[in-house]
């Protein structure tokens, strides 16, 4: 008699409250997909809404990849799909993905009428583009905020676009001088569409991450000088593939990542010196990377049980798996499908 009516209490609840049977709170989880020193990070949050930043090269094979990640998370579609600027090894994938699965909204910093980095290739590739997103794509600025989904009882998820277009977002009121913005070199003035990346802080409650595109050495100082815009962070895409072009010292120690992920090729970006920058951190914990770099000996590199894929061993198309807790209070990460899984406690601000 007990268990019945116990049963029947649960079956009630279950009617007047449809998310404890159809949205319970679950973890958020990111997938670091390899498209060979491009781009493609694949979010999926509590409430099962998917985010994709970024989608790879042209071509079948990152439009292949994002599409089997999104298969083995059981993705019906593609909720959101960010752009962060117009170099092909970011937005040329699209074409292909969205035969493969739908897509329901595409977001970018604007489309400009020709790009000076891709004279030749950047027409053909933004006609597809355009075609794909029936040119209803919504435009972000710095201070933008992508709305999502959240779910009773699971800590809010919030994703904040912190720069667009060589602009970024305004300083918060009353805000001290960053520490460490006198340690800035300025680097030479960065023409091209990289420096007007978007750039994105995902927060899950106290969890955040940083994902800032290819934007290069300048912008970066704009987002922590002469106050810091961003605050400290738990993990952070490292930018512009760990090119020396970007990953400002300034910025990486004012956000000051307890884990750092390389979206690397074997022979792009994972680059020594900023590794060293990362690991001299003095609350730094893990370096985690997509590919092994080819021009940097073992010391330099990322540790193999947290490399993804080694080109010397004809390993590719492996990603880095990041999962945060149900509350938020810690994460693992985990490189390769057989690889040893990390745990992390999330610093809460």
């Amino acid at each position: 008699m007990l268990s019945r009516l116990c049963l029947a209490c649960v079956i009630g609840f279950c009617l007047v409250n449809p998310l404890a049977a159809e949205e319970a709170p679950r973890e958020l989880s990111i997938t670091f997909i390899d498209t060979d020193g491009g781009a493609a990070t694949l979010i999926v949050t509590p409430a099962g809404e998917s985010v994709l930043i970024d989608c790879g090269n042209p071509g079948k094979r990152d439009a292949e990849r994002v599409h089997k990640a999104t298969k083995a998370l059981g993705l019906k579609a593609i909720d959101h799909l960010i752009i962060t600027h117009w170099h092909s090894d970011h937005y040329g994938g699209a074409e292909h993905l969205a035969k493969l699965i739908p897509i329901l909204a595409f977001y970018d910093r604007g489309i400009p009428e020709k790009l000076a980095d891709d004279p030749r290739g950047f027409p053909v590739l933004i006609k597809a583009y355009k075609n794909v997103t029936k040119a209803k794509s919504l435009t972000l600025k710095a201070g933008d905020e992508v709305k999502l989904k959240q779910v009773a009882g699971a800590p809010a998820v919030r994703l904040l676009c912190v720069c667009a277009s060589g602009e970024v977002i305004a300083e918060r009121k009353g805000a001290a001088a960053n520490k460490f913005a006198k340690e800035h070199k300025p680097q030479k003035a960065d023409p091209s569409d990289n420096a007007k990346s978007l750039g994105f802080v995902l927060s899950f409650g106290a969890w955040r991450f940083l994902d800032l595109g290819d934007l290069t050495w300048n912008v970066e100082y704009k987002l922590v000088s002469p106050s810091d815009r961003i605050g400290r962070v738990d993990v952070y895409q490292v930018t512009h593939h760990g090119q020396t072009s970007s990953n400002n010292p300034v910025l990486i120690k004012t956000v000051s990542p307890r884990v750092a992920i390389h979206n690397n090729g074997p022979r792009k970006g994972g680059a020594a010196a900023v590794n060293r920058t990362l690991r001299a951190l003095p609350d730094f914990q893990g370096l985690f990377a997509m590919q092994r770099n080819l021009g940097a000996n073992d010391a330099e590199n990322a540790d193999v049980d947290k490399t993804a894929n080694d080109a010397r061993k004809k390993q590719a198309g492996e990603t880095i798996t990041l999962v945060v807790a149900r509350d938020a209070k810690s994460y693992t990460v985990k490189a390769g499908s057989k690889g040893k899984t990390f745990t992390y406690k999330t610093r809460g601000g």
